[in-house]
């Protein structure tokens, strides 16, 4: 009785983080379009905009595994497959951030190392990372005894 009541006080601890996530989330996502406008109409240069609209784009995908890992963690025990199916778009999410990333930097070579999109990328990756985490723990949190 004393561990079902731990594992629910835990899992309403992951669910208020990813709820928290959610929101992280839909701020980065108002940044990589805050970028994207200022790629456009020229107040940032293409190479300082394409790692922020890269993490923007991802956090949208960011915010769509956050709910559907929050939603198997609500099914709890039924929930196991889609938590296993988060963590692997969670994964795709991560590769193609890298590999948007890769051919930003082949197309605008030595701009990108500098520190303003440097930023960016690291916003980016971490942000993708952090995916990985929230749907990790949803697997593990969903799995059968």
């Amino acid at each position: 009785m004393t561990a079902a009541r731990a594992e629910r006080a835990g899992n309403v601890l992951l669910v208020v983080l990813i709820v928290v996530v959610v929101l992280a989330e839909c701020l980065l996502a108002l940044l990589g379009a805050t970028a994207w406008e200022g790629g456009r109409d020229g107040s940032f240069t293409p190479e300082n905009a394409m790692p922020f609209t890269v993490m923007g784009v991802s956090a949208v995908i960011g915010v769509v595994l956050a709910l559907l890992a929050l939603i198997a963690l609500l099914r709890g025990r039924h929930g196991h497959g889609l938590a296993r199916v988060t963590a692997n778009l969670a994964w795709l999410r991560l590769g193609g951030v890298i590999l948007v990333l890769g051919i930003g930097a082949l197309t605008y070579g030595a701009a990108v190392a500098s520190v303003f999109p440097a930023f960016g990328v690291v916003l980016a990756l971490g942000d993708a990372a952090g995916g990985l985490i929230v749907a990790g723990a949803a697997v593990r949190r969903t799995r059968d005894g």
